[in-house]
C-alpha cells in the first residue's frame, strides 16, 4: 500500500475522527460521531455577506426551536477548518 507524502486537510481532520459529508462550490459538511451525539461542522457560504463555519450538535434543538445547539471545537480544530475555508476560497467572501 502507498503511503501519502503529504496529508491533506481533509485527512488531518478525518484523525481527529471527522468525516466529510459532502463539498461543492458552496460549502462542505463533516460530521463526528461522539458518545452521546452527532457533531457537525459545515462551511457555508451564504447568499450575502461572509461565509460561516458553524459548528452544532445536528439532534440537539434550543428551547425555543430555533437551532441547533452549538458545540465548541478545539484550537487545533478550528485552524484545519478555517484551512479548509481557505482551501475552498471562502474565506474572503
Amino acid at each position: 500500500m502507498l503511503k501519502k507524502l503529504f496529508k491533506t486537510t481533509d485527512d488531518k481532520l478525518l484523525e481527529l475522527g471527522f468525516s466529510k459529508e459532502h463539498e461543492n462550490r458552496y460549502g462542505a459538511r463533516y460530521t463526528r460521531e461522539e458518545a452521546t451525539y452527532t457533531h457537525v461542522v459545515d462551511i457555508a457560504k451564504k447568499s450575502f455577506g461572509r461565509s460561516i463555519l458553524q459548528s452544532y450538535d445536528k439532534d440537539l434543538m434550543d428551547a425555543s426551536f430555533i437551532g441547533n445547539i452549538g458545540v465548541g471545537l478545539t484550537y487545533k480544530e478550528m485552524k484545519l477548518f478555517t484551512k479548509k475555508m481557505k482551501e475552498m476560497k471562502l474565506d474572503k467572501e
